[in-house]
């Protein structure tokens, strides 16, 4: 009987090579890491030798693996091809990571202009923080992530820049002897220090009110009056919340978009170029 080099096989071969290891691989395909190991030790038999090695947490590719890589690559490209000629292909599956603040606001309207600039990708979304959504991205359990840095440092790459505001309950009324209260993220928090920073430079007294595990949290403990948040405002403030008089003016936030490793450039632009035109429209 012919040998024969399966799709499936070989989009596991790719992955692994555009990935840099089996485990992201495995998260980028949705795949178990046992199924990408089958995959490749399914290769390896027609093609009678080894394709990869392990070097340390990474692979390398053995002659005959870089060999096949070259026409796995050719196969899947005129396969998808071929496939997409024939209208008979399935949106994939896009999986973006992001932070909560401004999900209500902007995510409504990213999923509209991605789904008209990307119209073969099926977007889901997975909100987490900073901390959260590194860690998927580093273990290909998101394709992006749209990320927010408080310290707002690294404008030129951002997407956008977002505005920090100060936000308490409506009842709330600060009392001038006592230190400020503070409604705070638990660490770790990329808004955490720039709130501190802005108050100690401007010297006023704070202690920690609240601290809060998820956005409703500490939308929760700001609307009972426990205290004062610093926020980024994307679009209106939830019910309950306004801006905080007469505190420190706080500096931008930077949204940034970030890819796993292998990711398309393409797409990665795509939806960069999204989230900026987003941010810009809701400014």
């Amino acid at each position: 009987m012919a040998q024969v080099l399966d799709i499936a096989p070989l989009r596991s071969l790719v992955a692994v090579a555009d990935c840099g290891g089996f485990h992201r691989a495995a998260a980028a395909l949705h795949l178990s890491q046992s199924a990408v190991s089958q995959h490749l030790r399914k290769l390896e038999g027609v093609v009678g030798a080894p394709v990869v090695e392990r070097s340390g947490r990474g692979v390398l590719f053995t002659e005959v693996g870089r060999k096949l890589l070259r026409h796995a690559r050719t196969i899947l490209a005129a396969h998808d091809t071929a496939l997409d000629d024939l209208g008979a292909t399935e949106n994939k599956l896009l999986t973006i990571g992001a932070t909560e603040h401004g999900a209500d606001v902007m995510l409504p309207a990213l999923t509209s202009v991605l789904r008209e600039r990307l119209p073969d990708r099926r977007a889901r979304f997975r909100l987490d923080r900073n901390v959260s959504l590194a860690d998927a991205l580093d273990r290909g359990l998101v394709d992006l992530a749209i990320m927010l840095d408080g310290s707002g440092l690294d404008r030129a790459n951002a997407s956008g820049v977002v505005q920090l505001k100060w936000v308490s309950a409506r009842s709330f009324t600060a009392r001038q002897e006592d230190p400020l209260p503070l409604v705070i993220f638990a660490e770790p928090c990329t808004l955490r220090e720039p709130a501190f920073a802005i108050l100690e430079k401007h010297g006023v007294a704070y202690e920690i009110a609240a601290e809060c595990a998820d956005l409703a949290g500490l939308y929760a403990a700001v609307r009972s009056g426990l205290g004062l948040a610093l926020l980024p405002m994307i679009g209106k403030l939830p019910d309950g919340l306004c801006p905080a008089e007469g505190l420190p003016a706080a500096n931008c936030a930077t949204v940034l978009v970030r890819g796993r490793t292998g990711i398309d450039p393409d797409l990665l632009s795509a939806v960069d170029g999204a989230v900026r035109d987003v941010l810009a429209s809701g400014s």
